[in-house]
């Protein structure tokens, strides 16, 4: 998370409630994928078991779920960092187009076809299912490769986002998807002080920012935020609906939302700060409380 990388930016009401209506919106959109890809993601893990679980589902199992994943973003980052410090831009853009365009063609690939499935004409299924998607890749393309339009590039980022987050709701075991907010809270705080992420915006902010985050007003908010912001409250109607209704969902984007509303107040007082770890902490308190 952070503000231009050239000055400071004044923190309003008005700035942080454009930021807060923004990922709020974008929430919501995930709650809506959520509930209309719930029949095809239950079926799947039905079938084939939890999309990550390569330690297991136990507490344990899932806490070696999310820290091998974050042992592959660091690595993945130090990449990406090497890649700009030599002046591979254009490696760099190949590599976050390809991560991103690939969730954004599978993942709206299975929006799009439950979407038209449900509500649209049998012909026009095929058409809309691989035509949305394929429409997707095209636009991030575009922005990362062309011209970076930040209005564009914070829709289609922002839809990515929320779609992943829908998907690890669905797909992962509870405990892995609690485990993962908390794991990559951690990381970003070394991450963006420390670590390999300060180093790779501070190497070319303007191009290591292009494909990765979106703009939430006067602020600019990674694509991993945005994940994180949409994969608890996602988790909370996905694990708690219809037994508590959407209470849960309300209640987890309220703590996350208040949570970066504090982040971003407190990022008047610096250039870059981790999006994650305050949201996180509330968040996953809200589910815990109705887990235990």
């Amino acid at each position: 998370m952070s503000d231009q990388p050239t000055e400071k930016k004044k923190v309003t009401p008005r700035n942080l409630l454009l930021a807060a209506g923004v990922v709020i919106l974008i929430q919501l959109v995930a709650l809506t994928i959520t509930s209309q890809n719930f029949p095809v993601y239950t079926s799947i893990v039905g079938a084939t078991g939890p999309s990550y679980a390569p330690a297991g589902t136990s507490v344990v199992g899932s806490a070696i779920n999310a820290i091998i994943l974050v042992a592959f973003a660091f690595a993945l980052t130090v990449a990406l960092v090497v890649l700009l410090r030599r002046k591979m831009v254009m490696s760099f853009k190949a590599v976050i187009f390809g991560s991103v365009a690939f969730s954004a063609f599978v993942l709206t690939l299975v929006t799009a076809d439950v979407f038209a499935l449900n509500y649209l004409p049998a012909s026009w299924e095929l058409p809309v299912a691989f035509g949305v998607p394929s429409l997707m890749v095209v636009l991030i393309a575009y922005t990362i490769f062309v011209k970076n339009v930040p209005w564009l590039a914070t829709i289609i980022l922002a839809f990515v986002g929320a779609e992943v987050g829908s998907f690890f709701a669905e797909t992962l075991s509870p405990w892995t998807a609690l485990a993962l907010p908390i794991a990559f809270s951690v990381y970003d705080i070394y991450a963006v002080f420390k670590g390999p992420l300060k180093a790779l915006i501070g190497t070319a902010p303007n191009i290591a920012l292009v494909g990765m985050s979106i703009k939430a007003g006067e602020f600019t908010l990674g694509l991993g935020d945005i994940v994180f912001y949409t994969l608890l409250p996602s988790l909370a109607l996905f694990q708690f609906y219809p037994q508590f209704g959407l209470l849960p969902a309300a209640l987890t984007i309220a703590a996350i939302d208040v949570g970066m509303v504090i982040t971003l107040f407190l990022l008047s007082k610096r250039r870059l700060l981790p999006g994650l770890p305050i949201p996180m902490l509330l968040g996953v308190a809200v589910i815990l409380g109705y887990l235990v």
